[in-house]
């Protein structure tokens, strides 16, 4: 394994990229919808076919172009992956300890999905994100290679990736306590965004990622945007 960054490490880092990432997107408008436990619980629980139309729709919206006539087999993944799921269905990235047994169930989710038909690395992170914001963070190619240059993107590499987020998290949570007396930095910045339901502190990391690994912005000197 080989990782050449760590994520954010500080609240000002979450704050500049929550503000910079709606001014760069529409994110929120596609994201929201799909953020509720009711179509979490749907997709999980009965992988209706318009929840499954509708995963799709965010999937493709992002450029992955994963076909609709898909759309079954990726129901019947999603079915193989829930005993892995429904176990972590509490767990979230700053409060659970990912212990080895926990990141083997990881492990197994992620290749569940993977094993769709037409299902690639970065649209697999993203179902399971969908799955379970609290705890899954996304990858693309761009983010995958930064942290992992050499390793497979397979689900032993997402579990690892998602050790060196959960440090992030909890760094930034500290950071956040610390510096500026927040105990809840993800619940800030969404009630300071406007967000509802509240957007996952693992949420706000994917998109730091994505605005400084994707697009290969950073933050300006002086520039932790207030929101």
């Amino acid at each position: 394994m080989s990782n050449y960054v760590t994520g954010p490490t500080t609240f000002e880092q979450i704050r500049w990229s929550a503000a910079t990432f709606r001014r760069e997107t529409n994110d929120d408008a596609d994201y929201i919808p799909l953020y509720t436990p009711e179509f979490r619980r749907t997709l999980l629980e009965t992988q209706d076919a318009d929840s499954v139309k509708q995963l799709l729709r965010f999937v493709n919206k992002w450029g992955f172009r994963v076909s609709y006539d898909k759309g079954p087999g990726i129901a019947s993944a999603i079915t193989q992956a829930a005993p892995h799921l429904n176990p972590l269905s509490g767990s979230a990235l700053e409060f659970d300890d990912l212990r080895c047994a926990t990141l083997d169930v990881i492990e197994r989710a992620y290749d569940s999905i993977s094993a769709a038909d037409g299902v690639g690395p970065s649209t697999t992170s993203l179902i399971l994100a969908l799955l379970n914001p609290a705890l899954f963070v996304m990858w693309n190619r761009q983010i995958r290679n930064a942290y992992f240059p050499n390793d497979k993107p397979n689900g032993a590499t997402y579990a690892q990736f998602l050790t060196i987020m959960r440090m992030a998290a909890l760094s930034i949570t500290a950071d956040a306590r610390s510096q500026h007396g927040i105990d809840d930095p993800a619940g800030r910045l969404s009630a300071d965004l406007g967000i509802e339901p509240p957007f996952s502190l693992a949420k706000f990391i994917d998109e730091y990622n994505w605005l400084t690994l994707e697009r290969a912005m950073a933050q300006q000197e002086g520039n932790a945007v207030a929101v």
